[in-house]
C-alpha cells in the first residue's frame, strides 16, 4: 500500500512516515500543499495524509483538486483545526475522515485500515525474501505436476481448470 503524506510539519511529518514503514507501508511525504497536489494528482496512492494548513495550497483546496479530477482515493485530514465547522469543510471538500491533532497512535492506524477497506484494498501477492505466494484466481499451475492451486491456500493444490 502505498501512502502520500502531505504535511509542512516536518518532524511529524518523518515520524508518521517512520510509524507507517513500521507497519508495511510504502510512504512518501511532501511538505507543502501545491507539490502535495501535483503528487496527488497522479492516482498513484492507495491513501492520502492531509493537514490543512500548509504553505502555498491549504489542505482543503488539495482536497478539492484531487476530487476535481476524479479521483477516488480516500483522504484523511490529519489537522490541528478541530472545530465543528472545520470538520464539516474538511469532509465537504472531499476528505474521507478527519482526525485532529494530538492523536493517537492506534486511532490513525485504525483510520487508515477502514480507509484502505472501504477502498477494497487487498493483497494479492506476498513477498518474503525470494519466496513469493500468490494469492489471486488465475494463479499459475505448479510448472511440474500441471496443478492449479486453490485461492489463498497454496498447501491443498486442485487438478483441473
Amino acid at each position: 500500500m502505498k501512502i502520500r503524506i502531505i504535511e509542512d510539519e516536518a518532524l511529524l511529518a518523518d515520524s508518521l512516515k517512520t510509524l507507517l514503514q513500521l507497519k508495511g507501508f510504502e510512504v512518501e511525504v511532501v511538505y507543502d500543499g501545491e507539490d502535495g497536489a501535483e503528487y496527488a494528482e497522479t492516482g498513484i496512492y492507495d491513501l492520502l495524509i492531509l493537514d490543512v494548513m500548509m504553505p502555498k495550497l491549504d489542505g482543503y483546496r488539495v482536497a478539492r483538486r484531487v476530487r476535481s479530477q476524479r479521483l477516488t482515493t480516500p483522504i484523511l485530514m490529519l489537522t490541528a483545526r478541530a472545530e465543528v465547522q472545520d470538520r464539516i469543510e474538511g469532509l465537504n471538500a472531499g476528505a474521507d475522515y478527519y482526525l485532529t491533532k494530538p492523536f493517537d497512535n492506534q486511532e490513525l492506524l485504525a483510520c487508515i485500515n477502514a480507509l484502505l477497506r472501504r477502498q477494497g484494498a487487498q493483497i494479492d501477492v506476498l513477498t518474503y525474501g525470494n519466496t513469493c505466494l500468490d494469492l489471486r484466481c488465475d494463479a499459475p499451475a505448479d510448472a511440474d505436476t500441471g496443478a492449479q492451486y486453490q485461492k489463498g491456500n497454496a498447501a491443498h493444490p486442485r487438478v483441473g481448470p
